[in-house]
């Protein structure tokens, strides 16, 4: 008995003597290893490493050799001058891992689990010297995400929003066991900036300077479906990431570390587009993503993102997800013609149940009429057409009605367009051909880095939608090389009304030019201009726009009388996509001296693309101008390379 007494008490004394050597081993850092661990960081250059300049958003600055962070957020850098050194940051973050302190919470294992995690990998670090933190925070994030694969969603753009112009691209993380509707349930990882702004322009002016704070964030995905593909009318393209577990890790380790970090967001260059892509470095170590922007590429486009994904081999297959307007737009065309009046006619409140449409209709009809009812008074009230009382009362009286009806209403799913976004012509366009005006020629080159017009190949873009920025013109000839126009920005949304959707169209467009008509008269001055107004929009046939719009037109230029002009009028035009290679438009403008030394108008052009294969297309344009006192014309034919 007394031995077995003993035998328990040494015992105890042993577990005791461990619990202190293991606390003293936290408490009491290990300064020998330290500095052993650091001298092996120096040795092999691990700042300069590509993963440690990737985990801490390191990009070439201004001073030759030097580097700066794209991170604003002090509290990320552990060094005090972290944002420009990286092997102070190196340093330091070793420092840290032997600290007994916290960082918002958390051992700094935890908080910098991603730079944790490889310096452990790239050092092999002794747990006996350097024990391991429980990560507990983290590792109930992680469990909860589940992850099992990624997908780079792309969410089509949207002329009316000028933060979604060129579209916008997220991440979705898919649990294990996720597949079909199921993936609804994921999480979708976003990066925007954090504006509170309703105004566009306001929106435009400060993105462009950097003015907004930009952050990571995760929501439900069926969240940002809602908000992309109900609200807004945006059709979403899923495409599966090609990553192993080790890669979906790194990445959701380094998104631990990004948690309410702030970057200076830019609408061309750091912005959503720029961000995914330095995520996707962090995951995959061997690939070269950002670098394109280190060497001045001006400009970061979401779509551009997934052209380059899919050259890397990293995407597989899109699945469509259609927008809500879509999908009734789609509904509606294939239903008999009483029944879509019916439907439409109810969400208006022009017709009831007792309508010979709806009651002598079959049960199964019924269920569509009903349904297709129900998401045009959604949209209805959205756009302000219906008040909420009355909206509010149709709305549950057709869900009583429905509830009635056991037959499903079994509508068909929205094709898959032909070609995805990604399949499209590559956003930057250069051109070379000649100008004449009857008298005289000359060379033209054109250089556009951004991004559709009408008379481009429409495969994989919207119908009728016109977006362009910095569209450079160059005319030469004998006498040397002159500028033609700049447009800054030209935007047209052309979007056609139909028995469910009555939007407004509009366009805009500033820069510089010497005339309204593309001519090649000596001594025309450069001169600033803007012009802008709104209308309404058709689509008689599929691949067939017509438009007409109430505009202004403003243009400074001292060849003008009293150094400017001010005029009004109405604009029309037609536009036809006949084929993925041959597209049409013509517009006439007519507009009246409003002030300054406008004069009275009447404007024509013409133009045809025949694009004879994917990345090179052939464009003829005439433009013609009459007013009282002269007649001009000139012709184009430019060849135009698209990358």
């Amino acid at each position: 008995m007394r031995q077995l007494f003993l035998l328990t008490l040494l015992g105890l004394l042993s577990q005791a003597a461990f619990a202190v050597a293991a606390d003293a081993a936290v408490v009491v850092p290990d300064a020998g290893y330290l500095a052993e661990l650091k001298q092996q960081a120096h040795e092999r250059r691990l700042d300069h490493a590509p993963m440690w300049q990737r985990l801490l958003h390191y990009r070439p600055s201004s001073w030759p050799g030097g580097v700066e962070s794209t991170v604003d957020f002090p509290q990320f850098f552990l060094a005090a001058d972290g944002k420009h050194d990286p092997r102070a940051e190196l340093d330091t973050t070793l420092d840290s891992f032997f600290g007994e302190g916290q960082r918002e919470g958390e051992p700094a294992q935890c908080r910098a689990k991603a730079r944790y995690e490889w310096l452990k990998n790239e050092l092999a670090f002794d747990s006996r010297r350097l024990p391991e933190q429980v990560c507990e925070r983290f590792d109930e994030w992680l469990r909860g995400l589940d992850a099992a694969a990624l997908a780079v969603v792309f969410a089509s753009n949207d002329l009316y929003s000028p933060s979604s112009m060129f579209g916008h691209t997220l991440l979705r993380v898919d649990a294990h066991g996720q597949g079909g509707d199921d993936r609804l349930l994921a999480y979708a990882v976003n990066y925007a900036a954090n504006t509170g702004e309703q105004n566009g322009l306001t929106y435009a002016v400060r993105g462009l300077g950097g003015s907004y704070a930009g952050t990571f964030s995760i929501y439900p995905y069926y969240e940002k479906v809602k908000e992309y593909a109900r609200f807004e009318h945006r059709d979403l393209w899923e495409y599966p990431l090609q990553l192993d577990h080790a890669a979906v890790q790194r990445l959701l380790r380094h998104l631990w570390e990004l948690r309410g970090v702030e970057f200076d967001y830019y609408f061309f260059t750091e912005n959503c587009s720029y961000q995914l892509l330095s995520l996707l470095e962090v995951a995959r170590p061997d690939l070269r993503l950002v670098g394109r922007f280190d060497g001045g590429v001006p400009y970061a486009i979401p779509i551009d993102t997934v052209r380059e994904l899919r050259r890397q081999h990293l995407l597989g297959a899109p699945v469509y997800r259609a927008a809500l307007a879509q999908q009734l737009r789609y509904r509606l065309q294939r239903m008999p013609r009483a029944d879509r009046e019916w439907a439409v006619a109810y969400a208006r409140g022009d017709a009831g149940f007792d309508d010979l449409r709806f009651a002598r209709a079959e049960p199964a009809a019924r269920t569509r009429m009903l349904e297709t009812a129900q998401d045009e008074l959604y949209f209805l009230f959205r756009s302000g057409a219906v008040q909420r009382e009355s909206g509010i009362r149709r709305s549950r009286e057709a869900l009583v009605a429905r509830s009635r009806i056991a037959e499903p209403a079994d509508f068909e799913a929205v094709p898959r367009p032909a070609f995805s976004p990604d399949e499209g012509h590559g956003s930057g366009r250069f051109g070379l051909g000649l100008r004449n005006d009857g008298a005289d020629s000359a060379a033209l080159l054109r250089i556009r880095p951004a991004y559709h017009d009408r008379l481009d190949p429409p495969a994989g873009y919207l119908a009728g939608g016109e977006l362009e920025f910095f569209d450079l013109g160059l005319l030469a000839d004998e006498q040397g090389v002159d500028l033609d126009s700049l447009r800054l920005l030209s935007v047209q949304a052309v979007s056609p009304r139909d028995v469910a959707f009555r939007p407004w169209s509009w366009q805009a467009s500033a820069g510089v030019r010497r005339s309204a008509l593309p001519t090649l008269r000596a001594g025309g001055s450069l001169g600033a201009y803007a012009d802008g107004g709104g209308g309404l929009a058709w689509a008689p046939v599929v691949g067939v726009q017509t438009y007409g719009f109430a505009f202004v037109e403003v243009d400074v230029n001292r060849d003008r009388g009293q150094g400017y002009a001010l005029a009004g009028g109405l604009r029309a035009g037609v536009s036809a996509q006949w084929s993925t290679r041959w597209t049409q438009q013509l517009e006439l403008d007519a507009l009246s001296d409003l002030a300054g030394g406008a004069m009275d108008v009447m404007r024509l052009r013409w133009g045809a693309q025949w694009q004879f294969i994917p990345t090179q297309g052939l464009r003829l344009q005439l433009a013609g101008a009459q007013t009282k006192d002269s007649d001009d014309g000139s012709a184009e034919l430019i060849w135009l390379h698209y990358f």
